[in-house]
């Protein structure tokens, strides 16, 4: 049986109690904020395939090595960590199409990063129809090019408009509820660049986290189980019409988040 949406607030509640009844008035820690972006870096380049293992992964961010991998998995790499050292000092910037545009470009400025079948074309919107093959073998469609401007301008504006009327005692307008309807809506329906588009909109679904004092989520892929669990909570939620199953599924990565940062934090201040 599913854990009701208001058990998992309930309890995401709780451990956000406790994260900030020693946390003080200390949002962030330098090491932990590191620990964070290795993390999330490494998991959300995964999800699109990437070939650096974890270690890997922390040997080049730290520069000690560079491994025997593609130029675009390198790029890939890089370019992500350097987006997240801005996301971590601007996250307070309020949200706009321009913005996610800047990001976008930064994050996919280099070429080789782009998917051989994809004209390279950071921080623009889509221009030809983009696709994906579900593991049933369906043809997932997203939004038309030409819808895809009026779109983003209504996404922000509304995402901009819950922030400002969020509360974590509402279900409906809760932090979690807020970041999974926008990862939804970028992701599942509009999908409005051309490449990119998972690794930027989990990156501004966690800026929605973190301008409300909760830590970012990732899933972690070092076994492909987690990353089936994230595919098959999309297709259910769109299969069902119910953002439950999202929510649901997002609410147990920030439960983990919060708990890593509890412990990282009884861990310092012993």
């Amino acid at each position: 049986m599913e854990p009701s949406l208001a058990s998992i607030i309930e309890k995401i509640n709780h451990l956000h109690a406790q994260v900030k009844a020693i946390s003080g008035n200390k949002k962030w820690d330098t090491d932990f904020i590191e620990r964070v972006k290795i993390d999330f870096t490494y998991n959300s380049n995964k999800l699109e395939g990437n070939a650096l293992t974890y270690g890997e992964t922390i040997s080049f961010l730290k520069n000690i090595t560079v491994p025997q991998k593609s130029q675009k998995d390198l790029l890939d790499i890089e370019n992500h960590q350097k987006i997240l050292d801005r996301v971590f000092e601007q996250f307070d910037v309020p949200f706009s199409v321009e913005f996610i545009k800047t990001i976008h470009k930064e994050l996919m400025k280099d070429h080789e990063q782009w998917d051989y079948d994809s004209l390279p074309n950071p921080g623009q919107f889509k221009l030809f129809e983009n696709y994906a093959v579900l593991p049933s073998g369906k043809i997932k469609e997203y939004m038309k090019p030409d819808q895809v401007e009026e779109a983003m301008e209504k996404l922000v504006s509304t995402t901009n408009t819950s922030l400002s009327h969020a509360d974590i005692n509402d279900i409906n307008r809760h932090p979690l509820v807020i970041a999974t309807t926008f990862h939804n809506r970028f992701l599942n329906e509009i999908h409005p660049f051309q490449d990119g588009n998972g690794r930027v909109g989990r990156i501004f679904t966690n800026m929605i986290l973190l301008k409300c004092e909760f830590p970012p989520i990732f899933i972690e892929t070092k076994e492909n189980i987690e990353r089936e669990k994230y595919i098959n909570a999309i297709q259910k939620s769109e299969q069902k019409n119910d953002l439950a199953y999202m929510v649901r599924f997002c609410g147990e990565k920030l439960m983990e988040s919060l708990e890593r940062k509890y412990g990282y934090i009884k861990e310092v201040n012993r």
